[in-house]
């Protein structure tokens, strides 16, 4: 098969970058992840989106991602939890995974709205991830091949940015390819011009201060106790400037005109 051009977008384990830096490899710093996806009545609004928890302790994700999947009124309800361990070993990409490895962490977090141990044992899969990245690369064009998605930019998959980030630069590529024409040297070098920078703060800001950095904040400030009134302790004016600053640097911002 032949092509004028390609455009890899072959995901973190990416073949064609592989050939480009043979020597690389992923980062994984001990955050595990367990993914899986439960039949479940609706719970809360019915499309609610809830993160409850850190990764200093324990961390969940769960949203609904079908509606009605069984005909008697069941979601197909998505998790995913997160959790710090102390090694430093990568382990195996997207094995199945064992539930007796992580369930501990999550016994107690039966709410009045949703049993989380029971939504975890009943999951139809379950599957295990180490959260992975790789440092920033400075350059993602070589001749007629050109990185884009993960291949470009692996980061922590965190605040939806593994597919975000994916499809800005599809955009921003098919938008260059449009303007310039035949000329696809001018169009990888403004893809790259307009992409590579604000990947690489992506990358970083997933490391340091992610979107759920506001629950590892609020962890700190009240101990890890319960509370019923969360102005005590930080103001709404502080959260939504933390949560503003990600957006502004994930591209999420109204005003950002990426």
């Amino acid at each position: 098969m032949k092509a004028d051009l390609v455009i890899a977008c072959d995901g973190v384990n990416s073949s064609i970058r592989r050939q480009l830096f043979p020597t690389e490899t992923v980062i994984f710093t001990g955050i595990n992840t367990w993914r899986g996806v439960t039949r479940h009545k609706p719970f809360l609004s019915g499309k609610s989106y809830v993160r409850v928890g850190s990764i200093n302790s324990a961390k969940i994700v769960i949203y609904p991602i079908v509606e009605d999947v069984d005909g008697q009124g069941n979601q197909l309800i998505n998790w995913t939890t997160e959790i710090l361990d102390s090694g430093t070993a990568r382990n195996d990409w997207n094995k199945p995974g064992n539930i007796s490895d992580f369930i501990s962490r999550y016994e107690s977090w039966q709410f009045d709205w949703l049993d989380i141990p029971a939504l975890i044992r009943s999951s139809d899969v379950v599957f295990e991830y180490p959260m992975v990245d790789k440092d920033p690369i400075w350059e993602w064009s070589f001749g007629r091949v050109v990185l884009a998605g993960d291949a470009a930019h692996p980061m922590y998959p965190r605040g939806s940015n593994g597919s975000a980030q994916g499809l800005i630069d599809s955009r921003v590529l098919s938008d260059a390819l449009a303007q310039h024409g035949t000329d696809w040297q001018s169009a990888f070098r403004a893809y790259e011009h307009e992409r590579v920078e604000k990947a690489a703060d992506v990358v970083r800001t997933n490391r340091s201060t992610p979107p759920d950095f506001i629950n590892i904040k609020v962890e700190e400030l009240t101990g890890d106790q319960p509370i019923d009134d969360l102005d005590r302790y930080i103001s709404q004016e502080e959260l939504r400037a933390m949560s503003d600053r990600y957006k502004k640097i994930a591209g999420f911002s109204p005003e950002n005109t990426q």
